[in-house]
This record gives structure tokens, C-alpha cells and sequence, in this order.
């Protein structure tokens, strides 16, 4: 599923434009990408958690080259879904 079939089951299901679902979207993602990039973490009850994690730096290896290269650390997203999420995957763990 990707963007535009999640769209289209939204503006469905909640009987609205696709235009107004898609905007929707669009600001559900914004608003996450927003907490997180502030240092904030974003639970969805029964769905999941986002938050940022962050990464070390390290001495890699460059196939290319040969040589070795400095990997820089950084901040990563990170996803942890939640207890209705799990289950909804394996029911029968229930």
C-alpha cells in the first residue's frame, strides 16, 4: 500500500474528497515529523510509538575505494508498534 492507495481508502471511509483526505495525511505526517525533529516522542494508543534515536559514529569501510571512511553519528527515526498493533498481526497470540 503506499500513499495514494491509503488516500483513496480514507477519503472511503470517511466520506470525504480524496483532495481533503490526502491534506489530512499530509498533516498527520507533518505534525509527527515536527515532534520528533523537536526531540519529542509521539504515541498512538493501539497503533505505536515514534521517537528519534540516536546513532554513533563509526570507522567504516568505502567498497569502492578501499579505504576507510568516518561514518558521522546521527539521529534516526524509530517505530515500536503498540500492544493492539501486535495483535492485531497474531491473533492467535491473544
Amino acid at each position: 500500500m503506499n500513499k495514494s492507495d491509503l488516500t483513496a481508502m480514507l477519503a472511503e471511509r470517511a466520506d470525504i474528497p480524496k483532495v481533503h483526505a490526502a491534506r489530512h495525511i499530509d498533516l498527520m505526517v507533518d505534525i509527527v515529523k515536527e515532534a520528533l525533529v523537536a526531540g519529542e516522542k509521539v504515541t498512538i494508543s493501539d497503533f505505536g510509538t515514534f521517537k528519534v534515536s540516536q546513532r554513533r559514529g563509526f570507522n567504516g569501510h568505502n567498497p569502492i575505494s578501499g579505504g576507510r571512511q568516518d561514518v558521522p553519528a546521527r539521529r534516526v527515526p524509530n517505530f515500536k508498534a503498540g500492544k493492539g498493533f501486535k495483535q492485531a498481526l497474531n491473533p492467535e497470540d491473544s
